[in-house]
């Protein structure tokens, strides 16, 4: 892949005519959209009218060569690292307290944590990540634990940085990582929005899944708005798991 492929040189042209922090916002909110099967079109079409049509296909252009460059290196989380490096500086992450985890300390940490021999032998295996950024450490924990296990995670993932959640999604999605994303405080336990991933919402649409009646039946039950806050019953237990382990494989 030559230089002007990668989607940071893409996303680099338009930076010579807008301001960088906006056009990589703009992507990470266009590119989630797209990739929640047509869940989340009201959202898309809120950001695209600012954009020119020319700047819509750039757009397009970066989302095809992340995808790219992401077949390269599986579970590498490159859009948190382009916005460490490009977007925030030092001053602005002192001031917001924004220090992503460098992508082998994540694996480092995923070794630890992920022993395959002590999962159940069925059933999902939940994991709440109340700081989640970009999703580095989903990524190494999924690494760790195979496309089998993948389809098994059902992954709560918790930041107050709007832009983290969109990485966030974004990561997971194109990993089939089941996700409910949600912007918002875990301290405090004050959520502005949620969005579930296309592999959470419907499983049974994993390569090597039945689509059973009890699957079919589950997703169906599923809430169909995307960006609304979690429900009274998610944020109570999203207190209990935050106020027990962070990760719970019972």
């Amino acid at each position: 892949m030559s230089k002007i492929d990668t989607f940071e040189s893409i996303l680099g042209t338009l930076a010579r005519t807008h301001d960088l922090h906006k056009v990589f916002s703009a992507f990470l909110k266009l590119t989630a959209c797209a990739l929640a099967c047509q869940t989340r079109e009201e959202e898309y079409l809120e950001e695209a009218k600012y954009w020119k049509k020319e700047n819509l296909e750039t757009f397009g252009q970066a989302m095809g060569a992340l995808i790219l460059q992401m077949e390269k290196e599986p579970f590498t989380d490159l859009l948190g690292t382009y916005y460490m490096d490009m977007i925030i500086s030092k001053g602005g992450q002192q001031c917001h307290g924004e220090f992503h985890t460098p992508q082998e300390i994540c694996r480092l940490i995923g070794r630890m944590l992920a022993d395959g021999d002590s999962l159940p032998e069925s059933g999902p295996v939940t994991i709440c990540e109340p700081a989640c950024g970009s999703g580095a450490m989903i990524l190494a924990l999924a690494e760790q634990y195979g496309p089998a296990n993948i389809r098994r995670l059902r992954v709560t993932a918790i930041d107050i940085n709007r832009m983290a959640c969109d990485m966030c999604f974004i990561n997971t999605t194109l990993w089939g990582i089941p996700t409910h994303v949600i912007h918002g405080n875990s301290l405090n336990l004050k959520f502005e929005a949620s969005w579930r991933n296309i592999h959470w919402i419907a499983p049974f649409l994993l390569p090597g899944i039945h689509a059973s009646e009890d699957v079919v039946a589950a997703a169906a039950s599923m809430p169909s708005g995307q960006g609304e806050p979690p429900s009274p019953e998610e944020t109570a237990a999203i207190k209990t798991a935050l106020g027990q382990q962070m990760f719970d494989f019972s």
